[in-house]
């Protein structure tokens, strides 16, 4: 009887320390495997065109972060052609993640908030642009381009041809 239960015993410890996983590799191999910097997604809130070029309008945009800085953000505005390349019409450089709007930008501003994942050393941006669509010419349609930079220049970028239409 006792020889029954000391082999149970070791049976059952056995199992239970082969089915232990090391979480800390699995986290670690995780993070190595995700991009510095990422942006997946952009959208307006809550406004449909077509716009004047004296609105402004509020682009959000959301994506991920890993261990890197926040660093710089530009946005530029192409025409969309019938044919030929597509021409760039403004853009606006802002020297952080958040820029209050003024004569500097074009009257437009960025704020970003970064929020911590359950990824190792990764937050998720969530983003908004207030952007002044007073360079962009009634009656066309254009593309919004939008690059965020980390500290060490990783950059991604995120687009979306015909993003708004003019009046």
């Amino acid at each position: 009887m006792k020889k029954l239960t000391y082999i149970s015993a070791c049976l059952v410890s056995v199992l239970l320390y082969s089915c232990t996983k090391n979480n800390d590799d699995i986290k670690l191999q995780l993070e190595k495997a995700l991009p510095n910097i990422e942006v997946t997604s952009m959208g307006l809130l809550r406004q449909t065109g077509p716009f004047a070029p004296a609105d402004v309008i509020q682009v959000t945009f959301g994506g991920a972060i890993t261990k890197a800085d926040p660093g710089t953000l530009d946005f530029a505005w192409y025409d969309v052609p019938t044919s030929g390349k597509p021409a760039l019409v403004d853009s606006i450089h802002f020297a952080s993640w958040n820029v209050t709007a003024s004569a500097a930008t074009g009257n437009s501003g960025v704020s970003t908030t970064l929020t911590p994942a359950s990824y190792p050393n990764t937050n998720i941006i969530s983003g908004n642009l207030n952007l002044k669509l007073s360079k962009l010419v009634s009656g066309k349609s254009y593309s919004l381009f939008i690059y965020v930079r980390t500290t060490d220049n990783k950059v991604a970028s995120v687009s979306q041809t015909k993003f708004v239409t003019m009046k």
